[in-house]
């Protein structure tokens, strides 16, 4: 039986160069249009995925913005006329802008003593100050004077003695070796922010006690008095005892609250002459005027005591705060200068830390 015959084409086709090449040719160019439509595809894809991106962007941006568009953040314009009637109501105020007490404010009253001695209203340590040195006063229609009351180094204004002066705004009078009033009146948001600046400049951010820096200035201006006057002055250190375990095991919140309850309870125990202040980390001094060694020693065995049986509650748990205190004594220039003063309380300190802690040592014991 014969074979079917073949179709001239299909002949053509197995024995023309040609005819393979048109077919490479043709297969060439629709894979190629494949990877095209397949790089459109990856393209789109690309651009629907960002349009996504974009929008849930702008989904969030619109919930923040409903967020900040409650009524609680918006701004609300008040208090104008309370700080307007603020403005209004000036006061009488004399000013220390010169001295140991620059930047302390008086508020003026019917009449008010300024002198050395702490009865006075206006009471200024300086030692060229007298004990009662000037009288200021004010009349029923608000006119201010200051008068001199006999003092021994005078009260001066503008350079010149005076016995009696009307004063008027932004005088300024000396009275001592180095303390000069400045009278202005002042509003109640002027008054605030300088006695803002005061308490900056001279008191402890945290117990609200004197600083190192004016607890230094201080101690310099009562040895030199104590020196030329033949007085005496002692001078107490104390320190927390094993403070950083506190900080260690309740943490440092526990540690600030012990710091500003203790020095609440110190200063309960002492007399508005005497100084205290943070001079460390729970490291504190008392300069005490006119107070010899035997009575410093009874003071600071008492502030030991006091803290000593104090309850520290922190969290519903007590914490148990001792401290140790070195005392030393200015009399009849028996120190050079006030570091000397300083160094020989702080190795009395370190005697009564020593010997055990929770104790008082000074030349006495």
């Amino acid at each position: 039986m014969e074979s079917p015959s073949v179709g001239p084409f299909e002949n053509e086709t197995k024995h023309n160069p040609a005819c393979i090449s048109l077919q490479v040719i043709f297969w060439l160019k629709w894979i190629s249009i494949v990877h095209i439509l397949e790089l459109i595809r990856y393209k789109i894809c690309l651009f629907l995925k960002r349009i996504q991106q974009l929008t849930d962007e702008k989904d969030i941006l619109t919930s923040l913005d409903d967020d900040f568009d409650d009524e609680s953040d918006r701004t609300v314009i008040k208090g104008v006329k309370d700080l307007t009637g603020a403005l209004d109501s000036q006061q009488a105020y004399m000013i220390v802008i010169s001295g140991s007490a620059v930047g302390k404010m008086f508020k003026v009253t019917a009449t008010m003593d300024v002198g050395r001695a702490q009865e006075c209203e206006i009471c200024l340590d300086d030692e060229g100050i007298s004990r009662q040195h000037a009288k200021v006063e004010q009349d029923e229609f608000g006119a201010v004077t200051i008068s001199d009351l006999g003092s021994t180094n005078g009260t001066y204004f503008n350079g010149t003695r005076i016995n009696r002066h009307q004063l008027r705004d932004g005088d300024k009078i000396q009275i001592g070796s180095t303390t000069i009033l400045k009278f202005s009146y002042q509003d109640t948001l002027e008054e605030a922010f300088h006695q803002h600046q005061y308490e900056s400049a001279t008191k402890d951010g945290l117990t609200g006690i004197y600083n190192k820096k004016y607890f230094v200035d201080q101690l310099f201006q009562s040895f030199s008095y104590a020196i030329r006057h033949n007085e005496i002055t002692s001078l107490i250190l104390l320190d927390i005892d094993h403070f950083k375990k506190v900080n260690d095991t309740f943490g440092h919140q526990a540690g600030d609250f012990v710091l500003r309850d203790m020095t609440a309870l110190i200063d309960q125990a002492l007399r508005n002459e005497d100084l205290f202040a943070r001079i460390g980390g729970e490291e504190f001094a008392i300069i005490l005027r006119q107070i010899d060694e035997k009575r410093a020693f009874v003071l600071a065995e008492r502030i030991r005591r006091t803290v000593e049986v104090h309850k520290f509650i922190w969290e519903g748990t007590r914490i148990r705060v001792t401290i140790s205190l070195g005392v030393s004594t200015l009399a009849s220039g028996n120190f050079r200068d006030q570091a000397e003063f300083v160094r020989t309380a702080d190795e009395y300190l370190y005697k009564a830390k020593n010997s055990g802690r929770n104790r008082v040592s000074c030349s006495l014991r």
